[in-house]
């Protein structure tokens, strides 16, 4: 069992070859006041980016979320949890350092790690406990009630009379959770960009410091949606996989189980490989043109792990796949009511297109605590997503349209801009730190009106200055006023479609 006294050591090793600020590899960017999150380079610099440019939100997360709503600020029962967890539960290396980039990061981008109801700094255990949180969330009462998700996989004779699907697979998904302010807040579409030649990209839609798997989908079109199960048994004897990061390792891998082909099979091999704590229930799909293309898998603790197919449906008709929070393979099926309402919609009809798919899943499982909705299209590679507004549940709220090729389109210092790339892009801000100017170089296609503004981390428009921009890559000098003091700034970039945010370090 790895000991996190060990981690811990190295965290101090490489914190001291880190502690000098560097150019976080990562940027963000706002499409209809969505926020996609794109981080590159090794696991260090992904989470080295994420901890730079959202280390405001994870810090929200942390304690506003995590410590005061799911532990009450309780420090002895945190610290009891701790306990259990650093005995019970081994994670990766990788996500370790992945952990610890994203906290030199925090400090880098102007945020300190100190928690003032545990009265000292949040260190890599303390993350990687918040990643783990479905893990042992049951312990505190936290699963069940309004923690309920649901999803529609259709194929086949199910969508062949659709001119969007031909018969090509699409599954709609809501995420039903509790609706905390902080998690709001900072929902982000997360697009990681492995330099690790075992992993493909992938996408996670997320929250600020969450790097697990809940909703993700990978390059090769693999997607995997995670349920709550209703049956937690274990034997607390074993030694625990946070779950949310052996789906990653499915995700991730550019082909896990080693089959020749990167399919819905890795996640089932990537989930059987680790020992799971909790009850988890997980829809993945591809596209038909993939083995084993739609499947929901099963786990828990005492019973292992199996999936069900088609042939195993005992409600569902046509070709469709429905899953909830209730286990109908690994145990006896149990018929939850929305189960009961998406069986009961599909005896009317079986023909299923992306619009009656999501309709379909709001009448017969919208709930109020519905904080995520997202459609996934694999063979096309389209994309909605809505996200719940204070009031009003996700799968009411118009959703924002994307592509796969859009999100995995990215733009690095050192990379030329592809050719497909539709959006607005920082390529590089140099000097890093700038003392008296900064060199900004973006890319826009369209370049309309484009202007810049810079703010200070109180959001204080500190200079604007208009942009002579053309399609294609631009470049531009910004020099500061002389009163502007040492500290972190953020410059955002508009050009009347899409607008770009990234942080910047001023040392005068």
């Amino acid at each position: 069992m790895r000991k996190f006294l060990l981690i811990c050591v190295l965290f101090i090793m490489i914190s001291a070859t880190f502690l000098s600020a560097q150019q976080p590899q990562g940027y963000i960017e706002c499409k209809e006041n969505k926020t996609i999150v794109r981080v590159w380079g090794t696991h260090y610099e992904r989470g080295y980016a994420q901890g730079y440019l959202l280390c405001d939100g994870i810090v929200d997360v942390f304690n506003t979320y995590f410590l005061a709503y799911i532990f009450g600020n309780n420090v002895s029962v945190y610290n009891a949890t701790r306990s259990i967890f650093e005995t019970s539960f081994v994670v990766d290396d990788k996500y370790i350092t992945e952990g610890m980039g994203v906290l030199n990061g925090m400090v880098a981008g102007g945020q300190s790690l100190y928690c003032y109801v545990l009265e000292r700094d949040i260190d890599v255990t303390d993350l990687m406990m918040c990643n783990s949180l479905i893990d042992y969330a049951d312990d505190k009462g936290f699963v069940g009630g309004n923690d309920l998700c649901s999803s529609l996989t259709s194929w086949g004779t199910s969508t062949d009379n659709s001119p969007e699907l031909s018969g090509e697979s699409i599954i709609t998904r809501f995420l039903d959770w509790t609706p905390h302010n902080s998690l709001l807040d900072n929902q982000i579409i997360l697009v990681s960009f492995p330099s690790e030649p075992n992993e493909q990209k992938w996408i996670s839609f997320t929250f600020t410091g969450l790097f697990g798997c809940l909703s993700a989908i990978n390059e090769a079109g693999v997607g995997s949606f995670y349920n709550v199960g209703n049956i937690d048994a274990y034997d607390p004897g074993d030694t625990f996989n946070p779950i949310f990061l052996s789906i990653r390792n499915g995700i991730e891998a550019a082909d896990y189980n080693d089959s020749g082909q990167c399919n819905p099979m890795d996640v089932v091999q990537a989930v059987s490989n680790d020992v799971q704590r909790t009850g988890s229930i997980m829809n993945v799909i591809a596209s038909t043109e993939k083995d084993s293309f739609s499947l929901v898998i099963e786990c828990n603790n005492m019973n292992g792990v199996a999936f069900r197919i088609k042939s195993d449906n005992t409600m569902i008709s046509g070709d469709n796949l429905a899953a909830t929070n209730h286990f109908r393979k690994l145990y006896s099926p149990v018929y939850c009511y929305r189960y009961d309402h998406i069986a009961d919609s599909l005896l009317i009809s079986t023909q299923i297109d992306p619009l009656r798919s999501w309709n379909l899943l709001s009448g017969a499982a919208g709930i109020s605590t519905n904080i995520q909705a997202i459609q996934y299209i694999p063979w096309s590679g389209e994309i909605l997503w809505s996200a719940r507004t204070s009031s009003v549940p996700a799968y009411q709220v118009t959703p924002t349209s994307f592509t796969t090729y859009e999100l995995f389109d990215y733009v690095s210092a050192d990379a030329p801009i592809p050719e497909q790339v539709n959006t607005l892009f920082i390529k590089e801000i140099c000097p890093y730190p700038a003392t008296e100017f900064v060199n900004v170089s973006y890319y826009s296609r369209s370049a309309k009106d484009a202007s810049c503004i810079v703010y200070d981390v109180k959001g204080r428009k500190i200079m604007r200055q208009k942009l002579q921009s053309q399609a294609g890559i631009n470049d531009v000098t910004l020099r500061f006023p002389e009163d502007i003091s040492s500290g972190i700034y953020f410059i955002k970039i508009d050009d009347n479609n899409y607008s770009i945010t990234s942080k910047m370090l001023i040392v005068r």
